[in-house]
């Protein structure tokens, strides 16, 4: 049994770009879900995640990874970056991005949120 406390997600959401401001505020540019690729593979220069999380404790490693909906594989995986939680009723706002991500063919498509190595949340890109 893992000892560490896995934090709970409140959003995760794709989009274009980020803007973070001093005062905790964030601006989210292009937010999507789906996408009608003109040709395939595609190729998107870069989608940002942004992700609000609750429940954790102190420093937490966490990281994205990307993968067709019916296969196990990984097309992209984030490097291991670490957010900290002064207490557990904190919400903490993480953002990453994905760079030149490679799309191979019309389907769904998962980013998954992994915590200590254990699955969070995901949200979904549809590509027509």
């Amino acid at each position: 049994m893992s000892s560490h406390v896995i934090p709970v997600s409140r959003s995760l959401i794709a989009c274009d770009f980020h803007v973070g401001y001093q005062d905790g505020r964030v601006d989210l540019y292009g937010i999507f879900n789906a996408l009608r690729p003109a040709i395939y593979p595609h190729v998107r220069p870069q989608v940002v995640v942004f992700a609000q999380l609750t429940g954790g404790v102190g420093d937490v490693p966490f990281y994205f990874e990307v993968r067709h909906w019916g296969r196990d594989e990984a097309l992209s995986r984030t490097t291991v970056n670490r957010v900290r939680f002064p207490n557990r009723t904190a919400v903490v706002q993480i953002a990453m991005t994905i760079e030149r991500l490679r799309l191979p063919e019309p389907g769904l498509y998962v980013i998954d949120l992994f915590c200590h190595d254990a699955w969070v949340c995901d949200t979904t890109i549809h590509l027509h």
